[in-house]
């Protein structure tokens, strides 16, 4: 899903992407040489979200970059998949970090970056809203996103800077999660699901750069991209 955001946001004209990340150096790499074609830099930075002290040695290092960021995308996961009871402190800690509080902790760290013509979005999940089978610790994670989301929009509109998320269904390819009986599910939710089948991270992609680069006057709003499956 990152990479779809990335080429996206290069074939719209975005000079400069900082990429994030801790682990698929060669997928970073083969993504710069992608999207060079557009005329985009891809500056690759590898540090550890769910690290305190990383996020903050990556915004000095991205504040020697740029005097200014016209877009932030929060596209970023980790948990374990199990039942919630069965979720153990450190996973629920670790899950928390990774999905909530980089999320919080990078926009505190890049805010003196934006202005009026900065925007910021979250991807979360459908999960955040209704029960999906070992998805709990996760689930849970991403509904606190979203509030933090509309907490953000609030606290930030009086710098013109817009806050908004983007809610995924299942998506289909090799963004298939790894969760047990993730067939089945797969089955389940093409039932249910009206336009008849999975979601693409280019779908995703989309909704995306509609909310940085448009929607002018939304903020701390959610986009439901689930091919109708919410609906039945």
């Amino acid at each position: 899903m990152g990479r779809a955001i990335a080429k996206h946001l290069a074939k719209n004209g975005v000079g400069i992407l900082c990429i994030i990340f801790l682990e698929q150096e060669d997928s970073v790499r083969s993504l710069a040489e992608e999207v060079s074609g557009y005329g985009t830099t891809v500056i690759p930075l590898r540090y550890n979200l769910g690290s305190v002290d990383d996020i903050l040695a990556m915004s000095n290092e991205i504040h020697k970059i740029t005097p200014h960021i016209d877009y932030l995308v929060h596209c970023v996961a980790l948990t374990t998949f199990k039942p919630l009871m069965q979720v153990k402190p450190n996973q629920w800690d670790l899950t928390m970090s990774i999905s909530v509080r980089s999320f919080l902790q990078s926009v505190q760290q890049f805010s003196d970056l934006m202005n009026a013509e900065s925007s910021i979005v979250a991807v979360s999940s459908t999960g955040s809203q209704r029960y999906n089978a070992n998805y709990g610790a996760l689930g849970t994670s991403k509904s606190a996103l979203e509030s933090t989301v509309r907490y953000l929009a609030v606290e930030l509109a009086a710098k013109g800077v817009r806050v908004n998320g983007v809610i995924s269904g299942l998506l289909g390819g090799d963004s298939l999660p790894l969760f047990p009986e993730i067939d089945e599910v797969v089955h389940e939710t093409l039932k249910r699901t009206p336009m008849g089948r999975l979601g693409t991270p280019d779908d995703i992609a989309e909704a995306v750069y509609f909310l940085l680069g448009g929607a002018a006057w939304m903020t701390g709003q959610h986009i439901i991209l689930d091919g109708g499956f919410c609906l039945t």
